[in-house]
């Protein structure tokens, strides 16, 4: 690993987090492995143990790596509780963790519209897994789940390797196809249920639900995946928690 070069018009700190960001894209520091010692990455960089240490400490508020005592620095993995965590914002009305468990209802395949194509990225008619997932609280129906998921980034995704993933879908799609997830845009409003959305759900036809739309990224901005979340609100509500917690 090169040192860095600065000119001047960008804080250190903010540098050497790239070159970090760099070596998790490209797979050099796997998920759950321990990464460099703060010596070592600074000489590698070039720069001083402080600048190393802000670039982690970033990197470790946004739960990208993760400190475990007596064992380091290492990069987080989707299957541990604190990174499903971060992408599940329900709690029930009393403020618990909402805890569900899945259920897949259809994989199937299909091309993507102009619309999915442009929230991908993706050519028109391009290759897309479309998923129906069930999730259930108490083996009651609580969330559905519409995915679509670009072939091409995930080749020999199936039904039977989407149903057999053992925890998060994120934690899979990390372990499986080497792909991180590391934002999420959500968009939140309401609908209310269709026929087939009132029967996964077990509610009447006509039932206000709660309707999210999502857009996954892994590095530099590439989206991943687009999903639609519907959710019978009765039972949880959405919280979405930002800025630091002592």
């Amino acid at each position: 690993m090169p040192g860095i070069r600065n000119s001047g018009e960008q804080p250190l700190y903010e540098i050497v987090r790239a070159g970090i960001l760099e070596q998790l894209r490209t797979g050099k520091w796997a998920a759950g492995e321990k990464i460099p010692t703060e010596p070592q990455l600074a000489e590698a960089f070039g720069v001083g143990i402080g600048t190393i240490r802000r670039a982690v400490e970033e990197l470790v508020a946004e739960r990208l790596l993760i400190r475990r005592a007596g064992r380091g620095t290492i990069v987080a993995k989707f299957a541990d509780e604190h990174a499903f965590d971060q992408y599940f914002n329900f709690v029930d009305r009393d403020g618990n963790a909402v805890h569900v468990t899945a259920r897949m209802l259809r994989f199937g395949k299909e091309r993507a519209t102009p619309a999915l194509a442009s929230v991908l990225n993706l050519e028109r008619g391009a290759r897309l897994a479309s998923i129906q997932n069930l999730r259930l609280r108490g083996g009651a129906p609580l969330m559905l789940d519409h995915l679509w998921i670009p072939f091409d980034l995930f080749p020999g995704l199936s039904a039977e390797t989407f149903a057999a993933r053992r925890g998060s879908i994120y934690g899979f799609y990390q372990e499986s196809f080497g792909i991180s997830v590391v934002r999420v845009v959500e968009d939140l409003g309401g609908a209310v249920a269709d026929e087939a959305l009132a029967l996964a759900l077990d509610v009447p036809v006509g039932t206000p639900v709660l309707r999210i739309e999502r857009t996954a990224y892994t590095f530099k901005d590439k989206p991943v995946e687009y999903r639609v979340r519907f959710v019978e609100s009765s039972q949880c509500v959405y919280r979405n928690i930002r800025g630091l917690q002592d």
